[in-house]
């Protein structure tokens, strides 16, 4: 517990026993001066003169003069009414109102008014102008009138086939080379027999062994004319007499064929000791191809090619 100072000290005073502070220290420290320094002058330096620099005028410079310059007159020039613009109202001096001189107005001498000579009025919707055909006899579509054919149709020429002018030999032709091909799908070569129990037929068409070979010159023959008819194939690129000798061909083979058919016992399909012989199909081929060959040789005759022999008969 703290205990209270002795009646009569300085509570807020140094406590007893305490070492007093020094009595030799000083506030200022020796050498000291308060103000300026030595040497120093207040006030401006020396030689300076208050007021503007030596020389300086003040106002305006020499020959200056305020106000408008000489010959400035203010408000609108003399000749104008006050209260309007400065410029003048109306065409400049020497300007001529009108058409310069030797204009003239209206039309030209020698002028006449309405159409030139030789000049027709075009008629009224609906009629037909003059020196033109009335409408639906118009020519060929792709140039005008004297210039047919000028512009061709787009695309190369299109085939076209007119049926009136398809003769007698030409139907024989397409005919025979159509039925030619029907017969090869006939029976050219049939096999009967007679078994314990039942009896078997067994038969070949135009299309087996070689026989086909008539058959498919056959109808290239007919083919090739039918180009030539739709206009695909030019009658100078396959001539007439070939395929003549082209038919005449398809004819000697199918006899040839015929005979095969008359000797043939089909021991390579294993069938001997049996009925067999020429069929129905056969028979038909070897007629429509020498059909073929007739209606072909009166096609090309009718259009001059060269034939060993002439062929009687309808063009």
């Amino acid at each position: 517990m703290a205990k209270n100072p002795p009646s009569g000290a300085d509570p807020y005073g140094p406590p007893a026993g305490s070492t007093p502070p020094p009595t030799s220290y000083q506030q200022v420290p020796p050498g000291y001066q308060q103000g300026p320094p030595p040497g120093y002058q207040q006030g401006p330096p020396p030689g300076y003169q208050p007021g503007p620099p030596p020389g300086y005028q003040q106002g305006p410079p020499p020959g200056y003069q305020q106000g408008p310059p000489p010959g400035y007159q203010q408000g609108p020039p003399p000749g104008m009414p006050p209260g309007q613009p400065d410029y003048q109202q109306g065409p400049p001096p020497g300007y001529q109102q009108g058409p310069p001189p030797g204009y003239q107005q209206g039309p030209p001498p020698g002028y006449q008014p309405g159409p030139p000579p030789g000049y027709q009025q075009q008629p009224a919707y609906g009629q037909q102008q003059p020196g033109y055909p009335p409408p639906g006899t118009y020519g060929p579509q792709g140039g005008q009138p004297g210039y047919a054919g000028a512009y061709p149709p787009a695309g190369g020429p299109k085939p076209s086939f007119d049926v009136s002018k398809l003769t007698i030999a030409g139907w024989g032709v397409l005919g025979s080379a159509l039925l030619t091909l029907i017969a090869s799908f006939f029976p050219f070569w049939s096999v009967t027999g007679t078994g314990t129990i039942i009896e078997f037929t067994v038969s070949l068409n135009g299309w087996s062994l070689w026989w086909w070979l008539p058959v498919l010159l056959a109808t290239a023959v007919g083919v090739v004319y039918a180009l030539q008819l739709f206009g695909v194939l030019k009658p100078n690129q396959v001539k007439g007499d070939w395929l003549v000798y082209g038919a005449a061909a398809s004819f000697v083979l199918m006899l040839i064929v015929l005979v095969q058919t008359f000797l043939y016992g089909g021991s390579a399909l294993g069938y001997t000791g049996y009925s067999h012989g020429p069929s129905f199909g056969v028979f038909i081929a070897v007629v429509t191809t020498a059909a073929l060959t007739y209606f072909m040789a009166l096609v090309a005759q009718s259009a001059g090619a060269k034939l060993p022999f002439k062929v009687p008969g309808p063009a």
